[in-house]
């Protein structure tokens, strides 16, 4: 081999390096790097370069190999894919499940990046070094540049070990494990069938190749959202089972607080006439606050009526209902209870965040439409809102812990056969929960 064709080669060893390394940096972001960050990630490169130039020294060097060509070839890139996933396992705070994640993704941008500029290059006239290395990295480039809008927005590297159990472990070792064959097959395909990168068949290899990585990736993804789903499902279920435990609580305490109310109301009339009216009647008004309560002739929606009222009375919050309590029979008190507590309880937070206080308003409606029983609640809002498979994105910063209230309310909804529709616009957001009327609604009255 001639000392031009070695530093080809050694070349395309750099490039492959580099790309690979900006394409883990992409699919790795947000993660926290381990110190000495600088260290790590200079020995991390320094293994990835040994192994390459080694594996290259064995091809271009050693007379009979004892892997042969081929084997020299598969051994060199599959390693790679191993010291990548390794890599980030040994550079970023993460667990083996993310680093299989983010190695892999990794190693898929990269490799679609060069499999696409191969055949690029197949379909163009012959061009110099530096147009070839220009078209390889704007091509990567690109590749991750489609991943942060397409993937990057909605997965977060971190669901991979918080979430990752079972069946989507085995989709994420599947999928890499798709990769890894790709990366076998293909140079044993190469070299016995001694194709040409310019050839039509080598061309459709090469697609098939990208298209058989980018399969992997989505499923290895698709996958992971599901089992995400399922754990938030499983926290929304354990968070209703608090809730109706706290219904019974609060049910009984709120009993005990009516009737001693009742019975100081009654002590008050009694010292009516003994003088000092203006105490008695603030007095009064304190143990009025229970009794004045809506009453919508739903004894769960009452007793949450009467808890956010005053929650918004301290917060200087209006809140206005206009309830026909009756058509809820339907519905167990406790379900009841924790749908509308989870709903107002979201409408408090998000108005209580304004300072106009025009707009310090929440509305709620039950009411029966033909065979159709609606629920609407209506709020301003401040700042974006962003909705995902039709429920807003949680604004807090640790998202494992928020966003369990608009889960319930869905299950609660789909529970009963409901249909629940979100809108935010112009700053007015807008619930609405569409329920099927029962034939035998009068069942529980």
């Amino acid at each position: 081999m001639t000392p031009g064709e070695l530093w080809t080669l050694l070349g395309v060893d750099f490039y492959m390096l580099t790309a690979l390394l900006g394409c883990c940096l992409v699919t790795g972001h947000g993660l926290t790097p381990r110190p000495p960050f600088p260290l790590r990630m200079a020995a991390a490169i320094a293994a990835q370069c040994l192994w390459a130039y080694g594996c290259s020294y064995q091809w271009l060097f050693t007379p009979d190999p004892v892997w042969g060509l081929k084997g020299i070839v598969i051994i060199k890139y599959l390693g790679t894919f191993l010291l990548t996933v390794a890599a980030f396992r040994f550079c970023l705070c993460c667990g083996w499940t993310a680093a299989l994640y983010g190695g892999t993704t990794g190693y898929i941008l990269q490799h679609c990046a060069e499999r696409t500029a191969e055949v690029a290059r197949a379909l163009l006239p012959p061009q110099p070094g530096w147009v070839n290395n220009l078209i390889l990295a704007v091509l990567t480039a690109l590749a991750c540049l489609c991943f942060i809008l397409a993937f990057r927005r909605r997965y977060d590297i971190l669901e991979y070990d918080r979430y990752g159990s079972g069946e989507s472990n085995i989709m994420l070792v599947t999928a890499a494990a798709v990769v890894g064959v790709v990366i076998v097959l293909e140079p044993i395909i190469r070299y016995e069938l001694g194709l040409d990168t310019r050839t039509p068949e080598m061309i459709c290899i090469n697609i098939i190749s990208v298209l058989l990585s980018l399969l992997s990736l989505v499923v290895s993804m698709c996958q992971m959202r599901q089992a995400e789903s399922q754990k938030k499902a499983q926290i929304a279920e354990q968070l209703l089972h608090a809730e109706r435990s706290r219904y019974a609580l609060e049910k009984e305490t709120v009993e005990a607080i009516n009737i001693r109310c009742h019975d100081i109301k009654h002590q008050i009339a009694a010292l009516g006439d003994m003088g000092r009216q203006k105490e008695l009647r603030e007095i009064e008004n304190l143990v009025n606050i229970y009794d004045c309560g809506l009453k919508t002739e739903c004894a769960a929606l009452d007793l949450v009526l009467s808890n956010k009222s005053l929650m918004c009375s301290g917060k200087e919050i209006v809140l206005t209902c206009v309830a026909d309590g009756r058509r809820l029979n339907f519905m167990e008190d406790a379900d009841i209870y924790a749908l509308f507590g989870n709903i107002l309880d979201n409408a408090i937070e998000a108005v209580d965040r304004l300072e106009d206080r025009e707009k310090r308003l929440i509305t709620l409606t039950v009411r029966a439409q033909g065979q159709m029983l609606i629920v609407t609640e209506e709020n301003y809002y401040d700042g974006q809102l962003v909705l995902e498979q039709g429920l807003p994105v949680t604004t807090k910063v640790d998202k494992r812990f928020h966003g369990f209230g608009m889960q319930s309310i869905k299950m609660l909804t789909e529970k009963y056969g409901g249909d629940l529709r979100l809108q935010a616009k112009a700053g007015i957001y807008r619930l609405s929960i569409l329920f099927p009327v029962v034939e035998d609604m009068e069942k529980r009255g």
